[in-house]
């Protein structure tokens, strides 16, 4: 009797066993459809932007965090540098790379940035179980239109105070020039007798930047090093005289790096559209427990598709 019993609880163990063994092996096969089960790997570390030599950008610094990829023009998925992709696929198959970015700095509005060509490799070679590694490389599309960009390297710096500003963006000149911000950044100090920075577009000559609305793309890029939260935004000119000043982001300090944020005007643009033009301005206005606030930026893209 104790020898049956034995032997029927050895039964039921090696019962259990194979049925976890089964349900294992066939949710691991179920990660993927169609009769391939072992994916081949594509890995991509970094894109890199290169100049394009039928346009005046100025000067090229990217913060490309993201992959946006297709095979055949079949989508496989949008992965946050760096990254291993698994591609359910062997042998030559079409690859499509687009770079993607957060708009605005925040992590919940990623996509792919409209503004650069995809890397498109048309007979790229997918080998089952095997790591490819992949530095796609993009440049700015010519269809590209730079309405305003500000790099610090001329004499004089179109980021003018406002009236509501009791301080000035100033040249910080870099010795040996720098290859990403040449020979200059715009920098300002606030303290107690001077708590206001606010420079805009266009101040002097009370005139504005032409923005197209209708949703279509609009973006302001810039690289900035602060340790003080700074506003960037932009102000309205509607009606002949009536203007409105308009904050999009608060962008939060660095703690002494720089960064490049991409900052999404598409929809601030199309609100306003019976707006006549528009200008930029960035403000910080001292906040207590901020000692020695200091402002730096430099390489400012006012961006937007051509349109007819």
């Amino acid at each position: 009797m104790k020898k049956y019993q034995l032997q029927q609880r050895l039964s039921i163990s090696f019962g259990i066993i194979l049925l976890l063994l089964i349900v294992l092996f066939t949710g691991s096969c179920e990660k993927f459809e169609g009769d391939q089960t072992i994916p081949a790997y594509i890995q991509i570390d970094t894109f890199m932007l290169v100049k394009n030599p039928l346009m005046e950008e100025g000067t090229q610094t990217q913060n490309i965090t993201d992959v946006w990829v297709f095979v055949d023009d079949q989508t496989i998925g949008a992965f946050e540098l760096p990254a291993t992709i698994p591609v359910l696929e062997s042998g030559t198959h079409k690859l499509t790379i687009l770079p993607g970015i957060l708009y605005s700095g925040m992590t919940g509005t990623r996509g792919p940035y409209p503004f650069m060509y995809p890397e498109i490799i048309e007979d790229y070679e997918f080998i089952v179980d095997s790591t490819k590694t992949v530095t796609p490389v993009t440049t700015y599309r010519e269809t590209t239109f730079f309405a305003w960009y500000e790099d610090f390297e001329g004499n004089f710096i179109s980021l003018e105070p406002t009236n509501n500003s009791d301080t000035v963006l100033l040249f910080q000149e870099h010795d040996p020039a720098d290859p990403d911000f040449g020979t200059a950044s715009g920098i300002a100090y606030l303290n107690s007798e001077h708590p206001i920075l606010e420079c805009a577009t266009n101040v002097t000559s009370g005139e504005g930047i032409d923005l197209p609305g209708n949703g279509v793309p609009v973006f302001l890029e810039m690289d900035y090093n602060i340790n003080h939260p700074l506003v960037v935004g932009i102000y309205v000119y509607e009606f002949g005289n009536q203007i409105t000043q308009h904050p999009v982001v608060v962008i939060n300090p660095t703690n002494g790096k720089w960064k490049k944020i991409y900052i999404n005007l598409s929809a601030p643009i199309s609100g306003f559209g019976q707006a006549d033009f528009f200008n930029i301005f960035i403000r910080s206005d001292k906040v207590e427990g901020y000692d020695d606030p200091v402002i730096m930026v430099d390489n400012f893209k006012l961006i937007h598709r051509e349109v007819e």
